[in-house]
Protein backbone atom coordinates (compact mmCIF):
# COMPACT_ATOMS: atom_id res chain seq x y z
CA UNK A 1 0.00 0.00 0.00
CA UNK A 2 1.02 3.41 -0.92
CA UNK A 3 0.26 6.88 1.12
CA UNK A 4 -2.41 7.24 -1.08
CA UNK A 5 -3.81 4.13 -0.05
CA UNK A 6 -3.52 4.85 3.89
CA UNK A 7 -4.95 8.26 3.33
CA UNK A 8 -8.55 6.43 1.83
CA UNK A 9 -8.51 4.07 4.44
CA UNK A 10 -8.21 6.54 7.57
CA UNK A 11 -10.89 8.84 6.18
CA UNK A 12 -13.55 5.97 5.21
CA UNK A 13 -12.66 5.27 9.18
CA UNK A 14 -12.81 8.29 10.27
CA UNK A 15 -16.27 9.07 8.43
CA UNK A 16 -17.37 5.30 9.24
CA UNK A 17 -17.05 6.51 13.45
CA UNK A 18 -18.52 9.70 12.77
CA UNK A 19 -21.87 8.13 11.39
CA UNK A 20 -21.49 5.38 13.89
CA UNK A 21 -21.51 7.77 16.70
CA UNK A 22 -24.79 9.19 18.39
CA UNK A 23 -26.35 12.64 17.37
CA UNK A 24 -25.78 15.31 19.85
CA UNK A 25 -28.15 15.51 22.65
CA UNK A 26 -30.66 18.86 22.11
CA UNK A 27 -29.88 19.87 25.68
CA UNK A 28 -29.08 23.50 25.84
CA UNK A 29 -25.22 24.12 27.21
CA UNK A 30 -26.48 25.54 30.74
CA UNK A 31 -28.85 23.39 31.34
CA UNK A 32 -28.41 19.82 32.82
CA UNK A 33 -30.30 16.65 32.19
CA UNK A 34 -32.60 15.48 35.55
CA UNK A 35 -33.20 11.88 35.97
CA UNK A 36 -36.45 10.89 36.95
CA UNK A 37 -37.13 8.25 39.36
CA UNK A 38 -40.77 7.46 38.04
CA UNK A 39 -41.60 3.84 37.61
CA UNK A 40 -40.63 2.73 34.08
CA UNK A 41 -42.73 -0.08 32.50
CA UNK A 42 -41.76 -3.45 32.44
CA UNK A 43 -40.27 -3.45 28.45
CA UNK A 44 -38.03 0.01 29.01
CA UNK A 45 -35.86 -1.74 31.57
CA UNK A 46 -32.52 1.47 31.71
CA UNK A 47 -29.41 0.22 30.90
CA UNK A 48 -26.50 -0.06 33.02
CA UNK A 49 -25.34 2.99 32.16
CA UNK A 50 -28.19 4.88 33.11
CA UNK A 51 -28.42 2.80 35.79
CA UNK A 52 -24.98 4.09 36.95
CA UNK A 53 -25.74 7.41 35.95
CA UNK A 54 -28.77 7.37 38.34
CA UNK A 55 -26.20 5.98 41.50
CA UNK A 56 -23.63 8.37 40.87
CA UNK A 57 -26.42 11.53 41.23
CA UNK A 58 -27.77 10.11 43.79
CA UNK A 59 -24.49 9.92 45.60
CA UNK A 60 -23.41 13.60 44.61
CA UNK A 61 -26.66 14.80 46.35
CA UNK A 62 -25.72 12.91 49.14
CA UNK A 63 -21.89 14.50 49.29
CA UNK A 64 -21.11 16.75 53.07
CA UNK A 65 -19.90 20.16 53.49
CA UNK A 66 -16.00 20.28 53.33
CA UNK A 67 -15.15 19.05 56.83
CA UNK A 68 -11.25 20.74 58.04
CA UNK A 69 -8.28 17.36 58.23
CA UNK A 70 -7.90 16.24 61.88
CA UNK A 71 -4.34 16.88 61.03
CA UNK A 72 -1.93 19.02 58.86
CA UNK A 73 0.71 16.90 57.12
CA UNK A 74 2.99 20.16 56.63
CA UNK A 75 3.26 20.87 60.64
CA UNK A 76 4.25 18.33 63.51
CA UNK A 77 2.67 17.99 66.69
CA UNK A 78 4.04 18.53 70.15
CA UNK A 79 5.55 14.98 71.40
CA UNK A 80 3.09 13.19 73.94
CA UNK A 81 4.34 11.64 77.10
CA UNK A 82 4.73 8.35 77.24
CA UNK A 83 1.77 6.60 77.78
CA UNK A 84 1.33 3.86 80.06
CA UNK A 85 2.57 0.28 79.17
CA UNK A 86 -0.33 -2.31 79.83
CA UNK A 87 0.60 -4.46 82.90
CA UNK A 88 3.18 -1.81 84.40
CA UNK A 89 1.89 0.87 87.22
CA UNK A 90 3.64 4.12 85.89
CA UNK A 91 4.11 5.67 82.70
CA UNK A 92 7.17 4.18 81.22
CA UNK A 93 10.58 6.45 81.97
CA UNK A 94 12.67 6.87 78.98
CA UNK A 95 16.37 5.74 79.13
CA UNK A 96 18.99 8.45 79.37
CA UNK A 97 20.80 8.99 75.60
CA UNK A 98 24.09 7.41 75.06
CA UNK A 99 26.34 10.39 74.61
CA UNK A 100 26.94 10.45 70.37
CA UNK A 101 29.94 10.87 69.09
CA UNK A 102 29.96 13.71 66.25
CA UNK A 103 31.02 12.66 63.25
CA UNK A 104 33.81 15.08 61.83
CA UNK A 105 32.16 17.84 59.77
CA UNK A 106 34.90 18.55 57.61
CA UNK A 107 35.13 17.23 53.90
CA UNK A 108 36.94 13.51 53.01
CA UNK A 109 40.47 14.21 52.10
CA UNK A 110 43.28 11.80 51.69
CA UNK A 111 47.26 11.82 50.97
CA UNK A 112 47.68 10.50 48.13
CA UNK A 113 51.91 12.11 47.67
CA UNK A 114 54.44 14.01 48.81
CA UNK A 115 56.75 15.82 46.58
CA UNK A 116 60.38 17.13 47.77
CA UNK A 117 62.29 19.69 46.63
CA UNK A 118 65.53 20.56 47.46
CA UNK A 119 65.99 24.96 48.15
CA UNK A 120 68.74 26.62 49.29
CA UNK A 121 70.29 23.56 50.77
CA UNK A 122 67.27 22.52 52.87
CA UNK A 123 63.84 20.31 52.40
CA UNK A 124 60.76 21.63 50.82
CA UNK A 125 57.65 19.57 51.27
CA UNK A 126 54.60 19.65 48.81
CA UNK A 127 51.58 17.81 49.79
CA UNK A 128 49.24 16.23 47.28
CA UNK A 129 45.81 15.67 48.64
CA UNK A 130 42.88 13.96 46.82
CA UNK A 131 39.36 15.93 47.85
CA UNK A 132 36.04 15.75 45.99
CA UNK A 133 36.61 18.61 44.16
CA UNK A 134 40.00 17.36 42.73
CA UNK A 135 43.90 17.24 43.51
CA UNK A 136 45.35 20.14 45.98
CA UNK A 137 49.19 21.24 46.47
CA UNK A 138 49.48 22.03 49.59
CA UNK A 139 52.36 23.25 51.36
CA UNK A 140 52.82 24.13 55.51
CA UNK A 141 50.52 26.93 57.03
CA UNK A 142 48.28 27.01 53.46
CA UNK A 143 44.68 26.54 53.80
CA UNK A 144 42.49 23.82 52.35
CA UNK A 145 38.66 23.52 51.53
CA UNK A 146 38.36 26.69 54.10
CA UNK A 147 38.08 23.93 56.97
CA UNK A 148 41.80 22.72 57.30
CA UNK A 149 45.22 24.16 57.97
CA UNK A 150 47.99 22.24 56.88
CA UNK A 151 50.40 21.52 59.97
CA UNK A 152 53.68 19.67 59.57
CA UNK A 153 54.12 17.99 56.43
CA UNK A 154 56.49 14.54 56.44
CA UNK A 155 57.58 12.58 54.28
CA UNK A 156 54.76 9.71 54.38
CA UNK A 157 52.17 11.96 56.08
CA UNK A 158 50.55 15.28 56.86
CA UNK A 159 49.12 16.77 59.36
CA UNK A 160 46.11 18.62 58.97
CA UNK A 161 44.37 21.02 61.44
CA UNK A 162 40.84 22.20 61.74
CA UNK A 163 40.07 25.92 61.66
CA UNK A 164 36.75 25.71 63.32
CA UNK A 165 37.70 23.58 66.72
CA UNK A 166 40.97 22.94 66.53
CA UNK A 167 41.60 19.23 66.46
CA UNK A 168 44.54 17.65 64.24
CA UNK A 169 44.14 14.90 61.71
CA UNK A 170 46.61 12.86 60.83
CA UNK A 171 47.17 11.71 56.94
CA UNK A 172 49.37 8.89 55.97
CA UNK A 173 49.80 7.84 52.51
CA UNK A 174 47.02 5.79 51.17
CA UNK A 175 44.84 6.52 54.25
CA UNK A 176 41.04 8.72 54.13
CA UNK A 177 39.93 10.77 56.99
CA UNK A 178 36.41 10.16 57.44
Amino acid sequence: MNWKSYAVVSGATVLAGWFASAPPSSTPAGAQATVSRTAQPASATPSDIEREAIRLQARLRDARAFIAPARDPFRFAARREAAAAPGLDGPVEALPAAPVEAAPAGPRVSLSGVAEDQVDGRTERTAILSAPGGILLVREGEEILGYYRVGRIEAEAVELTAIGDGTTRRLTLGAATP
